[in-house]
């Protein structure tokens, strides 16, 4: 190698350290194809000529082998390649079948006969069972298992399951590795990031499945380039020499699904309600459509593109079941299904009267016409903001509903399931992948891609069993750019570097604003403003309600919890350089990975009921409902003056390493590493932690 070769190896290296400061990404996944060339003899063949063919684009790289008969290419991109072997006086050698997928070193050693004849080699193993040439044990999902494996979602991460090494944690589509949270581990795609810093699961930056080139884990073992108890790295396709498409409707719905073993069971337990009839027919309906293009770009000398593009349906049941949701009648001021005994006072606590009654209603309301214990509340007496509240947000329940003559349920004594009903849940996700890929010369070579998604979906009710308040809604937008720059000093040296970020907007909310939750109840606007007054004028705008509570008999109407105005935002960016130099039987591979964490998190915006919380009383009584209904000022009123912001943090993970895989024997490789990392605290902006 000459001088001005080394100069411009050691500026890249400087470079990408002194960059740490400013970004940081997660290895490369770029593959290398070595081996060896002898003769029949077993005799090595110093300066063979080797040329590799990258069967997508119908580029070739060339280069020789070395005195002891070895050579390597560096800097592959995943995809099938053929090689082709030959030297002064003996025959040609032509090695196909040959595919990389991720970082494999893959072996492909050539035998040469004397003369002229050609010879072909056939290399079927996509990956070596044995791998020989470093210490990675990975796992690698190729893109027609991905597109035929038998799934139940267009969720690239699922996948993750068949690998022995990898198990559920806590809820579908979370992972444990080794027995490690996933926060232990690197999700990248094309060498992004792309799992969130703080809680460490993946984000919804992915593909769409046909733009899925591999999956490749690496679980055990790996090189020091690659950092974490494990590397999740995925692959889109390029696009290459020639155009090819796809195009793909599925759909899966409950007419021809079977029953689940949990349904059979629900059926086997079910009681008739007059809610519920009959036990409900499962039922959901998931529809995907989408397609892909990919090929060379007109007018553009070695320049491809792959274009991918899907959206999901997905329409389920949410199921939503009360058994401390007030029976109808009593919302409209009639107790008269209640025991005497169990009817509510008309007095309050110090034996005030609650309201003034007529005569005519003392004796035809009140029990015995004595006045102490409503029959019912005179229409005339019902508050219509209460009445709005109930009608607009209360689910509309008959009255000819069971009710529990003691407490005011709804279900009787002997009715265990209480309310039920099914509200319509659904999901709409849109999934595009766009990459290019260049060479300016046969040593540059550049890609870029980007991925983007758009999920909307509501399957959880804001508040049960208030179906007014409709299913909460969840927002998630993701933007990934990932770009990779590789350049080949000589046939010895490679570069890559790469970076890129990815942001992704997540917000779940309820179905209204406070001003909007109180114009819907009958407030005016001079009213609006005057509970702004209380509670913060900001609160108005923002997502969310009063929580109010009547007693310990019902339900309370809660605020929502924390995904009622909630914030999840997460940005990484991301910078790294790896660089491969050979020299003679060592092959050294060192770089950089850095990478910076941004979060926002509005879990505790909510807490403490900043839009207030009225409470008429906690009795096990039926008199806490009754001032409620009257609208009487209410037991005790709170709320939060100054509530906490989103949590607001930053940090930054740097690592380096430096590998060398020692081919001491044509049977002996040794690989010895050291990676350095450093992870910094998590920063708050409003010095919140």
């Amino acid at each position: 190698m000459n001088l001005a070769k080394c100069l411009a190896c050691l500026l890249v290296v400087l470079l990408a350290f002194g960059c740490a400061q400013l970004l940081f990404a997660q290895g490369t996944d770029l593959g290398t194809i070595r081996g060896s060339v002898t003769d029949a003899t077993g005799a090595v063949i110093p300066n063979a000529k080797v040329v590799i063919l990258d069967l997508s684009t119908n580029t070739t790289r060339e280069t020789a082998t070395n005195s002891q008969g070895e050579y390597q290419m560096f800097g592959l991109r995943p995809g099938g390649y053929k090689v082709s072997v030959s030297a002064p006086d003996m025959g040609k050698a032509d090695l196909t079948g040959i595919v990389l997928s991720g970082s494999d070193v893959v072996s492909a050693n050539a035998v040469l006969k004397v003369a002229a004849q050609q010879q072909a080699i056939e290399v079927t193993a996509e990956v070596p069972v044995i791998n020989t040439e470093d210490q990675t044990i990975s796992d690698t999902i190729t893109s027609r298992a991905v597109i035929d494996l038998p799934r139940d979602s267009r969720n690239i991460y699922t996948f993750l399951y068949l690998n022995p090494n990898i198990t559920q944690s806590g809820s579908d589509g979370s992972f444990k590795f080794l027995g490690a949270q996933s926060y232990g581990a690197n999700f990248s795609l094309d060498g992004q990031r792309s799992n969130g810093g703080i809680f460490g699961e993946p984000t919804n930056s992915q593909p769409s499945l046909e733009a899925v080139g591999d999956i490749n884990v690496l679980s055990n073992d790996f090189s020091a380039e690659y950092a974490g108890v494990a590397n999740i790295r995925v692959t889109t396709k390029r696009g290459g020499a020639g155009y090819h498409g796809s195009i793909f409707y599925n759909n899966k719905n409950s007419a021809v699904a079977a029953w689940t073993l949990q349904d059979k069971l629900a059926k086997e337990e079910f009681a008739p309600t007059p809610f519920q009839s009959k036990f409900p027919t499962p039922f959901f309906n998931l529809t995907d459509v989408g397609g892909s293009l990919g090929g060379p770009i007109p007018g553009l000398k070695k320049t491809w593109f792959f274009a991918a593009y899907e959206r999901n349906w997905n329409v389920s049941p949410v199921n939503v079941q009360s058994r401390t949701l007030p029976h109808p009648s009593l919302l409209a001021g009639d107790f008269s299904l209640i025991a005497d005994a169990n009817k509510p006072s008309t007095k309050d606590s110090d034996g005030n009267p609650l309201v003034v009654l007529t005569p005519d209603e003392i004796a035809n309301n009140t029990v015995g016409g004595l006045g102490e214990q409503f029959i019912t509340i005179p229409s005339r007496l019902l508050n219509p903001t209460v009445q709005s509240l109930i009608g607009t947000y209360f689910p509309r329940v008959g009255l000819t509903a069971p009710i529990n003559p003691v407490t005011g349920q709804i279900g009787g004594p002997d009715d265990p399931s209480g309310y039920q009903t099914l509200l319509p849940g659904r999901s709409v996700r849109d999934l595009g992948t766009l990459r290019v890929d260049h060479d300016f010369s046969d040593h540059d070579h550049v890609n870029v891609v980007f991925n983007a998604s758009a999920n909307t979906s509501a399957s959880t009710l804001v508040q049960t069993p208030y179906t007014g308040l409709g299913l909460s809604q969840l927002a998630v937008r993701n933007n990934t750019v990932s770009v990779s720059y590789t350049r080949f000093f000589g046939n010895n040296v490679v570069n890559e570097a790469r970076g890129g970020f990815n942001k992704e907007k997540l917000k779940r909310h309820s179905n209204t604003t406070l001003e909007g939750f109180l114009s819907s109840i009958g407030f005016d606007q001079s009213d609006i403003d005057a509970f702004g007054s209380v509670v913060g004028a900001p609160e108005l705008k923002t997502f969310g309600h009063p929580a109010v509570t009547f007693g310990k008999n019902f339900a309370i109407f809660q605020n929502g919890g924390r995904n009622t105005d909630r914030p999840m935002d997460q940005n990484l960016a991301t910078f790294g350089d790896t660089l491969v130099w050979v020299v003679g039987k060592h092959s050294f591979t060192m770089g950089g990975d850095f990478v910076r964490n941004a979060a926002l998190d509005g879990f505790a915006v909510n807490r403490g009921n900043p839009r207030g919380a009225i409470t008429y009383g906690t009795a096990k009584t039926l008199d806490p409902i009754t001032q409620f209904l009257l609208g009487l000022p209410a037991t005790s009123v709170s709320y939060i003056n100054v509530p906490r912001p989103p949590m607001n943090v930053y940090n930054w993970e740097q690592g380096f390493f430096f590998q060398d895989n020692w081919k001491v024997t044509p049977r002996l490789t040794l690989n010895l590493g050291l990676r350095y990392e450093l992870t910094t605290p998590f920063i708050e902006n409003n010095d919140l932690m």
